[in-house]
């Protein structure tokens, strides 16, 4: 159980505001908000943010974190704040902590509290000026890489996904390349790639394919889609500088149709895929979609103009879950990067704490009456069971504020890895890709890929 002290404390703190220059407008104060809209009144902008007493928001368990709200702008004279909102709690629980408070002027909110167990404390305001409402929030860590898993393995775990992508490889690939000569440079060739494996029956996958034009031998990387509907457009930035970049698309589908197809797929085919199948381990949507990601490998292996030797996976969300479990069941990913990734620790929701996406246990209408059934097929998707077995470096990214995927759950996951890991935080960050993340895990991949 999440401990508080007991002698929790707003402190209410005058606060005269100056002229706050402009500056890049912190994560944690544009959750679900636009932070630089004008406020009706005569202020300006509105910057609602908070701070904690440690720079990188992590702290021991037992350590005390300090919540500090600030309201500013850039008039130079007080704003006209009237109510603020406050909740704090375990992320995606219910609050431990929550109420209103009047404020007079310009005040700062403090408020203290700790954990005595590993995990993510989140501290979430809301405040109104002139007219309209602005939000704020900080997640502090406590002890987070002390967090341990609560899902369980399955025995048979390893038999399990080795009889079925043996099963998958039984059929030839049969893959066909078409140019789509619009997306190509004059450095890059853009193809819809197309293959085949099996699973109940034989099953399609398909890509964006991009290969430098130049001949030669090149390393390759394999992007796995966050969650949705439309297929990604092809990474042809990468290909440019040397590389054979494959942007998988999970759901069967050609990649070249217009926008209104997957739009229409979304409301109808497609529809809460995440939840089709759960309570039975060989008819869940991911298992067909594992199968395909690691039958890329082949394709991969196939393509002439491939090195041989290197292979990287990215991913983000979905992604970067997809990202560990192929890097696990494919031993010849040699390096891989998961930001933010979903799919970790289904169970946390079970044992009174965050879960990862998609959230089964938070809704008790995909698994009443079938609890047992639910959690037992769901054991072979979670990514903390496949993230035991990898061997090759990774590099992580994430921030504490995701809503999307909890850090809980992810630290779940990361732990169990005993692969050399790179990671690279950004406390405020919420469920996004940011600029110098995608720098980052970029350079790290190429660079060794290269």
């Amino acid at each position: 159980m999440v401990y508080l002290k007991k002698s929790f404390k707003i402190i209410l703190i005058t606060y005269l505001l100056g002229f706050w220059p402009s500056e890049p407008v912190k994560a944690q104060s544009t959750e679900g908000i636009d932070v630089e809209r004008p406020v009706v009144e005569k202020n300006g902008k509105v910057d609602v943010s908070i701070e904690l007493n440690h720079t990188d928001w992590k702290y021991k368990t037992g350590e005390t974190a300090v919540f500090e709200v600030h309201i500013k702008n850039e008039g130079g004279r007080s704003l006209p704040v009237g109510l603020i909102t406050y909740k704090i709690g375990p992320e995606k629980m219910k609050p431990l902590k929550e109420g209103t408070l009047e404020l007079k002027n310009d005040e700062v909110v403090i408020a203290e509290e700790t954990m005595q167990e590993p995990g993510f404390l989140r501290c979430e305001v809301e405040v109104e000026v002139g007219g309209q409402s602005y939000k704020a929030t900080a997640t502090a860590a406590f002890s987070p890489e002390e967090i341990k898993p609560t899902t369980k393995t399955p025995l048979d775990f390893s038999e399990f996904w080795d009889t079925a992508i043996h099963k998958s490889k039984s059929v030839p690939l049969n893959k066909k390349l078409t140019l789509l000569e619009d997306r190509s440079t004059d450095d890059v060739d853009v193809y819809q790639v197309e293959y085949e494996f099996l699973n109940q029956e034989i099953e399609k996958f398909y890509g964006v394919l991009c290969m430098p034009k130049q001949q030669g031998k090149y390393p390759a990387v394999i992007r796995f889609p966050g969650a949705g509907w439309a297929p990604l457009s092809g990474d042809k930035a990468t290909a440019a500088k040397g590389f054979i970049t494959l942007d998988l698309y999970i759901h069967g589908r050609p990649v070249t149709e217009s926008r209104e197809y997957y739009d229409s797929l979304k409301v109808n085919e497609l529809k809460d895929y995440m939840y089709k199948g759960i309570d039975d381990r060989d008819s869940f949507y991911y298992h067909n979609v594992i199968l395909g990601c690691v039958r890329a490998v082949d394709l991969i292996y196939e393509l002439p103009g491939f090195d041989g030797e290197n292979l990287g996976a990215w991913g983000s969300s979905q992604g970067g879950a997809l990202s560990l479990i192929t890097t696990s069941l494919e031993d010849r990913i040699d390096y891989f990067v998961a930001l933010c990734p979903a799919m970790c620790d289904f169970t946390g929701y079970l044992h009174n704490r965050a879960g990862g996406w998609p959230h089964f246990f938070l809704k008790p209408e995909l698994y009443e009456g079938r609890e047992e059934k639910v959690q037992t097929a769901l054991s072979y998707y979670d990514v903390v069971n496949f993230a035991q077995s990898i061997k090759v470096p990774g590099f992580f990214s994430w921030g504490f504020n995701d809503a999307t995927t909890p850090p809980t759950s992810f630290y779940s996951a990361f732990n169990v890895i005993q692969s050399p890991k790179k990671t690279f935080i950004i406390p405020e960050g919420v469920h996004k890709i940011y600029p110098e993340q995608r720098k980052k895990t970029y350079d790290w991949l190429l660079g060794n890929l290269e």
